[in-house]
């Protein structure tokens, strides 16, 4: 069984930063994160923010797992998206123990990659047949196990709860279940690898599928809410920290580009009030995601899920964060000026990277209407919401 080092998680980023700077370039290159930085990160524990306590986790609040999610996003933005991606401890809560033993079968903690879009499973015996594609898996050709969303087809359409709602389930499959097509060629976050993933006609075993809809096998704050609440927020969180360090990067070349009337940008008004500005609102979009998340934490703590308004109230503070991000990186890309283009300055990636990771589903404008459907009272209108 892992076991990690027994101080905060928060200093995670820190102990790891020189691991994730010397990779930057290979990253860059090879489209994926190297083998040599992910074991470290597993052996360090930023795989296991959400495992479960018996099994060597972590296991802390969702307030925290965001605050060192967006201390990745400070040094690098593919590694943090694929710490984001990775911890997914928290299933071992949701499935029984036959399949978490099956999962953490050498003690070590497993390496996850996740895909949201729903699959179609059907029911065979001993467990389900699942099929597939799956695009933008982040961290796939470093797992040890793919996690999916499924929904179960039965007499040609999809079997419905007891609730009346379509039987919605996560499969979890071995890395060598599934075929991996190298469809990652693109501008941002290159070192995540998030290829596209096929599965065809898979036999997942039912203990290797857990529900959303039922309570979590283990009864502590953590799992105590609904589970889709531990994943969403953490793209947010990355964007965060690329935002935070395009200000500092901003900064530090202010003090030495010149400007056309003399001086450097630095002794720039304009220049002082733009990062200023971009700072405060950051800085209250940081805080409202952690308000946020602290709510979802103390819904867990009393016993209870987070209720519909809880969950609204973080989607909320999620699409605020994703619009001051990408206000806050245009404003420092610009201030830039031609600087901005060149590679050897950090605001060129960290605005590739970062406008990448603002086109994640989780950050689009139909989250916006969706919380304000739930203020009319009207049901949210978005799966999993």
């Amino acid at each position: 069984m892992s076991t990690y080092h027994k101080s905060s998680p928060l200093l995670l980023p820190e102990r790891l930063a020189t691991s994730v700077k010397a990779a930057a370039q290979e990253m860059e290159t090879g489209r994926d994160l190297p083998e040599k930085l992910v074991r470290e990160l597993r052996d360090s524990g930023a795989f296991a923010l959400l495992t479960p306590r018996e099994l060597g986790g972590l296991e802390a609040p969702l307030e925290t797992v965001l605050r060192v999610y967006e201390g990745f996003g400070r040094l690098d933005a593919s590694v943090a998206w694929v710490v984001w991606n990775a911890n997914w401890g928290f299933l071992a809560a949701l499935l029984g123990e036959e399949g978490t033993a099956r999962i953490w079968a050498d003690g070590a903690e497993p390496v996850f990659a996740n895909a949201g879009q729903p699959g179609t499973a059907v029911p065979a015996e001993g467990g389900y047949r699942l099929s597939g594609s799956w695009k933008l898996v982040s961290g796939i050709n470093r797992a040890d196990w793919l996690v999916v969303v499924g929904v179960i087809v039965q007499d040609g359409g999809p079997r419905l709860t007891e609730t009346g709602a379509p039987d919605i389930r996560l499969f979890a499959l071995r890395r060598e279940q599934v075929s991996v097509e190298d469809t990652w060629d693109v501008t941002g976050l290159r070192g995540t690898g998030s290829n596209t993933v096929v599965v065809e006609d898979a036999l997942v075993p039912d203990e290797l599928v857990a529900r959303f809809d039922v309570p979590a096998r283990i009864q502590r704050p953590l799992y105590q809410r609904f589970a889709p609440t531990l994943v969403f927020p953490g793209c947010s969180a990355v964007v965060l920290g690329v935002a935070q360090s395009a200000i500092d990067a901003t900064v530090e070349l202010a003090k030495t580009k010149s400007t056309f009337t003399g001086g450097t940008l630095a002794e720039s008004a304009h220049v002082q009030g733009v990062v200023a500005r971009s700072e405060a609102a950051l800085h209250g979009a940081r805080l409202l995601l952690l308000s946020a998340a602290a709510t979802v934490d103390a819904a867990g703590e009393s016993g209870e899920p987070a209720t519909l308004d809880e969950r609204a109230a973080l989607h909320t503070a999620m699409c605020h964060v994703a619009e001051v991000s990408r206000e806050v990186l245009v404003a420092m890309y610009e201030l830039g000026a031609s600087s901005s283009i060149y590679r050897n300055n950090p605001v060129e990636r960290l605005f590739r990277d970062g406008m990448v990771a603002l086109q994640h589903a989780n950050h689009s404008a139909p989250f916006f209407e969706a919380v304000g459907r739930v203020r009319f009272g009207f049901d949210p209108g978005v799966p999993l919401f």
